[in-house]
């Protein structure tokens, strides 16, 4: 199993208790078997917790990393109740698109252009980590209380198997460097389900694209900006497509017609 509470995010934090949810209503896409593989649970606004100290903590310590590097970041505090461990990764960006293919190899091949004319800008592979590592933790969890570490760092190397491929792409009149149009590409290897929150006004619709049940998630993010994504999963390449964007100018047709000529 696994859970995400944003697509933007290279970041894995997950400290005890920073958000609160009281849901709503659940969404599912399911495989051949009837088992559900992707959940959106639809859900009130979610409390935040940590403080702008914690954040700021994890933020400092994330970019002193260099690129394709990888630690387990322990802060404690009223924020972190149940003493867990943090993993963070600074994945390696490619501005072109063979690089970028060489290291995704046959997993996914990387349009350099998708319908619609939008032109590849930039794209990263994501790695998993071991996050179970009682020994470790026991020991980061050791020194910050004999040294009263208000951060205890660890750089450890993710697993050599993809997680997910993101790309971002521009159209001519393009949104600048974020890009018009994302698409994360997520490998199912290992995962039983993907569980994410949607706001409470989310419009969430299920779809189909290619040969596939897909769901479709318009919602608006923290910031205040609405975002638009498309979902399905490919159970015969055992992956999940979402193509996703917050240029208010693009559609649900346009994004189903991005999906549907992806291979």
């Amino acid at each position: 199993m696994k859970k995400r509470l944003g697509l933007l995010v290279a970041a894995i934090l997950v400290f005890g208790g920073t958000s609160a949810y009281a849901a709503m209503k659940a969404y599912e896409l399911k495989n051949e078997k009837g088992e559900a593989v992707v959940k959106v649970q639809q859900t009130a606004a979610p409390q935040e917790k940590s403080s702008a100290e914690t954040m700021k903590t994890f933020e400092d310590a994330r970019n002193s990393l260099k690129p394709g590097e990888g630690a387990a970041i322990y802060i404690p505090g009223p924020d972190n109740p149940k003493k867990r461990v943090s993993f963070t990764y600074i994945p390696v960006e490619h501005l072109t698109t063979p690089p970028l293919q060489k290291e995704v190899g046959s997993f996914y091949e990387v349009p350099a252009e998708i319908e619609g004319g939008y032109k590849f800008l930039k794209g990263h592979v994501e790695y998993p980590f071991d996050y179970s590592q009682p020994e470790l933790f026991a020991e980061m969890h050791k020194e910050a209380e004999k040294d009263k570490k208000q951060i205890v760092m660890r750089k450890v190397s993710p697993k050599p198997t993809i997680n997910r491929v993101f790309t971002l792409y521009k159209g001519s009149e393009g949104a600048g460097t974020d890009g018009d149009v994302y698409i994360a590409i997520t490998n199912f290897e290992g995962l039983k389900w993907i569980e994410e929150a949607a706001g409470e006004d989310a419009i969430v619709e299920k779809v189909k694209v290619q040969k596939y049940e897909g769901m479709y998630v318009a919602q608006k993010l923290l910031d205040g900006t609405e975002q638009k994504l498309v979902k399905v999963y490919q159970e015969d390449k055992n992956r999940l497509i979402e193509v996703g964007t917050k240029n208010p100018a693009l559609t649900k047709k346009e994004l189903l017609l991005i999906v549907e000529n992806l291979k």
